[in-house]
């Protein structure tokens, strides 16, 4: 439960991308930051002095706090069902980065196990805190676009061969490749955009990496609505954008068409927005500054509701997704979801 003071105690467990996010949660007035946990101790110990918190190497030991309330899970995408399992055990919240699961199979074991603990379940996709994606959504759910009607969504960025080590890239630990790791961001905001999916036809290779799993798909998505989308996402595309140790900065762009109007996203920037009543731009104020404040909020309010808040049936609609994208690059035919 929330403390005195209604602030919400967060543990991250995974202290090497979760070190980072770490920050974002004592940012935000809703929540504290408990404790954070790595297998490494070196890494462990760290992250706690530097954030000025306590650190266990065991994440198990963090599930034992009283001062968590949610965790935050950073750790290899195949490990969350484990790390989920075992914190709804605890009676724990649990927020987890994205993916939620590598699987549908395991996003609904994930899902069941937080149901029957009574405890809530989220995943944080971050671009949907990006100011004018933010619009982009407004604009398309309050109809200043009209109906939406076709959508052009991409990811491209470049990865180095040394990117994929170790197990980064496989079906077992991260359960894909450039559409799981990186175009899932743009999967989402799609989603968010367009409403569900319906049917998708794909295609994928490894064109410039030798790894198992794609650095490369390319998929024709129609929605629920009868929309239509093209989806590309891509770690094989070099860039000028400024990068880090991965690589180079993304190209990203989010493209909608309706009836009466458009909206371009691109690069995380408006491009273009031809609205319905041919109002210019206004500002749109997102109701959440990141993912961890939407988050405590909703522990804190059952009934709270945002739409940049991903709770899990939401965040298994991206799996389901790009499940649909691979069974269909695999088989060379439409895949219909649900079917």
């Amino acid at each position: 439960m929330p403390r005195a003071d209604g602030r919400v105690g967060f543990g991250v467990i995974g202290a090497n991308w979760g070190r980072g996010r770490a920050t974002d949660i004592q940012a935000i007035p809703e929540a504290y930051l408990a404790a954070v946990s790595s297998r490494s101790e070196a890494r462990a110990r760290a992250a706690g002095e530097e954030l000025g918190v306590a650190w266990h190497t065991d994440y198990r030991e963090l599930l034992r706090r009283d001062d968590v309330d949610v965790v935050a899970i950073y750790t290899p995408n195949v490990s969350h069902l484990e790390i989920i399992e075992a914190a709804a055990e605890a009676g724990k919240h649990v927020l987890t980065t994205k993916p939620l699961e590598i699987t549908v199979e395991r996003v609904d074991a994930a899902i069941r196990a937080c149901e029957r603990a009574g405890v809530k379940l989220g995943v944080e996709y971050m671009a949907r805190y990006a100011d004018d994606t933010y619009f982009g959504y407004r604009a398309i759910a309050d109809g200043r676009i009209g109906r939406p009607v076709v959508g052009e969504f991409s990811y491209k960025c470049y990865r180095p061969q040394a990117y994929y080590t170790g197990t980064r890239g496989t079906w077992a630990v991260d359960g894909g490749g450039a559409m799981m790791l990186q175009a899932i961001h743009t999967i989402d905001v799609m989603l968010w955009y367009m409403g569900d999916a319906r049917s998708v036809v794909a295609e994928w290779g490894a064109l410039t990496h030798e790894i198992e799993t794609e650095d490369t798909a390319l998929a024709l998505v129609t929605f629920q609505s009868g929309a239509m989308a093209t989806l590309v996402g891509t770690t094989s595309f070099h860039t000028d954008r400024p990068g880090d140790q991965y690589g180079s900065g993304a190209l990203t762009r989010l493209e909608v068409g309706g009836t009466e109007g458009a909206i371009v996203v691109a690069d995380g920037a408006l491009a273009m927005a031809k609205l319905a009543d041919g109002s210019t731009l206004a500002p749109v104020e997102r109701p959440a500054a990141n993912a961890f404040q939407d988050f405590a909020r909703w522990v804190r309010d059952d009934a709270y509701a945002s739409p940049t808040l991903v709770k899990a049936p939401d965040g298994r609609r991206s799996i389901e997704l790009i499940e649909a994208i691979y069974r269909s690059a695999r088989s060379g035919e439409r895949v219909v979801l649900n079917a």
